[in-house]
C-alpha cells in the first residue's frame, strides 16, 4: 500500500509549481481528476502549510445566472445587471444588436 503521505506531497509539490506557472483552476482539477471544490480544499491546506496565500485563476468564478428573458416584448434585464454597467433605474437607452452581442447606449437627457 503506498504511502499515502509521500503521495499528498508529491501532490502539494505538483499543486505548487502549477500555480507558480498560472495554470487556470480548469487545468489543474483536469490534471489532479478532482472538482473545484476538491481543488479549493487542497488549496486552503497548502495555504496553511506555507502561510501563503495562492491565486488561482477560475476557482471562484461562478456561471452567471440567467439574467436576460425573451418576451414579447423584447429582452428583459434584471435590474442588477444594468446596475453593474452603469444604468439606474429611470435611464432611457438605444439598444442595438450586433451578431451575439447587445449594445446599450444612454441615450443623453434620457
Amino acid at each position: 500500500m503506498p504511502n499515502r503521505n509521500n503521495n499528498n506531497r508529491h501532490d502539494q509539490d505538483k499543486l505548487r509549481k502549477m500555480i507558480r506557472e498560472g495554470k487556470t483552476a480548469r487545468e489543474i482539477t483536469a490534471e489532479f481528476h478532482i472538482t473545484p471544490y476538491g481543488l479549493l480544499e487542497q488549496l486552503i491546506m497548502l495555504q496553511e502549510i506555507d502561510q501563503k496565500v495562492y491565486i488561482i485563476r477560475g476557482l471562484f468564478n461562478r456561471p452567471e445566472k440567467e439574467t436576460q428573458k425573451f418576451r414579447k416584448e423584447g429582452i428583459v434585464f434584471h435590474e442588477e445587471v444594468l446596475e453593474k454597467i452603469g444604468f439606474k433605474p429611470g435611464d432611457t437607452f438605444e439598444m442595438r444588436a450586433i451578431g451575439n452581442r447587445i449594445i446599450l447606449e444612454k441615450i443623453k437627457g434620457g
